[in-house]
């Protein structure tokens, strides 16, 4: 089975984003403020429980994102950076860029089409999802049935999430699955998620019990939806770049056994 160390991997990820704190802000810049746009304006026309039509308002910022996390991977693991700077060889030069631009744009591409399938999916979940918890037990067997199937998938298919991550590296999709192997790879990944997602999701528990009351005061219920969109955001970012970048230190150590 295919493992890595959860801690280190987490460890390494916060350390990492630490130190290029500066670099990753002029980085992440352009997908922030396009992330900031888009949701504003699907939350300005009510489209915020429409997963489908949210995902494609949201189609600029998941190709910038997408950009951002390749660029990120890329730094991780060969240490480029961007943007490219040229060491005057135009032959050389040419080659590396040509190799980082497939790179690139193969994570980005990957990355853009997940969270369109992961939008699809949960356009089509959602609407058999009871809102009272009592009301499950009235759904009918077949819908309990595809339920437990997507659940059995769901594990197993997690690691299509972090597809981007080797398309990005130039490594493609088919090694790393084959890396992966079974299903019991998904529990590093899982967890490796799990702790860099959770404490996200207290920071914005607790912004929003002190920021959203003061901006509703200040300026009524629109200013309380505009300083949550934007902690949303802010939060939402990080979180993934921290997981990206913990996945991508998991997966150095899952090739690297690979290939001893």
């Amino acid at each position: 089975m295919a493992s890595f160390n959860i801690l280190p991997a987490v460890e390494n990820a916060y350390r990492m984003t630490w130190v290029e704190r500066r670099y990753l802000v002029r980085l992440a810049a352009i997908s922030f403020f396009l992330k900031l746009v888009c949701y504003l304006t699907a939350f300005s026309l009510g489209y915020q429980e429409n997963y489908l039509t949210l995902t494609l308002f949201l189609l600029p910022a998941l190709f910038a994102e997408g950009w951002m996390l390749s660029h990120y991977s890329r730094l991780i693991v060969l240490g480029h950076r961007w943007p490219f700077q040229p060491t005057g060889n135009m032959e050389e030069d040419l080659k590396v860029l040509s190799v980082r631009a497939r790179g690139v744009m193969g994570g980005l591409l990957v990355f853009v089409l997940i969270n369109m399938a992961l939008g699809a999916l949960m356009a089509l979940v959602s609407p058999y999802v009871p809102a009272d918890p009592k009301a499950a037990e009235h759904l009918p067997p077949q819908i309990g049935m595809l339920f437990f199937a997507l659940l059995v998938f769901s594990f197993w298919g997690f690691r299509l999430t972090w597809l981007y991550i080797p398309y990005a590296l130039n490594i493609g999709g088919m090694r790393y699955l084959k890396a992966l192997g079974g299903m019991k790879a998904s529990l590093p990944l899982i967890g490796t998620w799990v702790l860099c997602f959770v404490p996200f999701i207290v920071l914005v528990q607790i912004s929003a019990s002190f920021f959203a009351p003061l901006a509703e005061g200040l300026g009524g219920k629109a200013a309380s939806c505009f300083v949550m969109v934007i902690l949303t955001v802010a939060f939402d970012t990080l979180k993934n770049i921290l997981s990206t970048a913990a996945i991508t230190y998991g997966l150095m150590e899952i090739f690297q056994k690979d290939k001893a």
